[in-house]
């Protein structure tokens, strides 16, 4: 069975270090005997969406564009997956920090920055956790709006597109 809930951002975590005004941190617990590496987790969260997430993404980026405000992360570039590995930035897209168990990406505009960090942790031979956290730090005003009208969507498409990625490539 596949568990998500709403958790504080573990101290271990690299992202803790990151400043930010808005902070938020998911995990999803399920039965694995796989091997899952936080690069691999962190393409996944940002390449394999179900559909109506899709489509409440491109809804968005219509809505914004008049503001000039560019969160797009580019989810099906070679670029962006080169970026994850590698730590190599691209386009506004870079990867702070990295760890053998976890990988922490950073998108900035003139806007905000947001920090992603997909964190593993070995429950045990068969089980395994994901904890997926979120900072975002205001660079001005339209960011503390922008963000202020997106979070409540953001709460339910950070643990959607967890479980599902859970579901697609992890889970037995």
């Amino acid at each position: 069975m596949i568990t998500t809930k709403k958790v504080s951002i573990l101290k271990d975590s690299l992202i803790y270090k990151f400043p930010s005004d808005y902070s938020d941190s998911f995990e999803c617990n399920f039965a694995s005997s796989k091997e899952i590496k936080a690069d691999d987790v962190q393409i996944a969260f940002w390449s394999a969406k179900p559909i109506w997430i899709n489509w409440l993404f491109k809804l968005r980026n219509l809505l914004v564009k008049p503001f000039k405000l560019d969160s797009n992360v580019d989810s099906h570039s070679e670029d962006l997956k080169n970026a994850i590995r590698t730590g190599k930035p691209h386009a506004g897209i870079s990867i702070p920090a990295k760890s053998e168990n976890e990988t922490v990406l950073q998108v900035d505009d003139k806007h905000l920055t947001f920090y992603v960090s997909v964190q593993i942790k070995d429950k045990d031979k068969n089980s395994r956790c994901i904890i997926v956290s979120t900072l975002v730090c205001y660079h001005n005003t339209m960011g503390k709006c922008y963000f202020a009208i997106i979070c409540p969507f953001h709460k339910i498409i950070v643990r959607n597109i967890l479980k599902y990625v859970v579901k697609k490539h992890y889970s037995e």
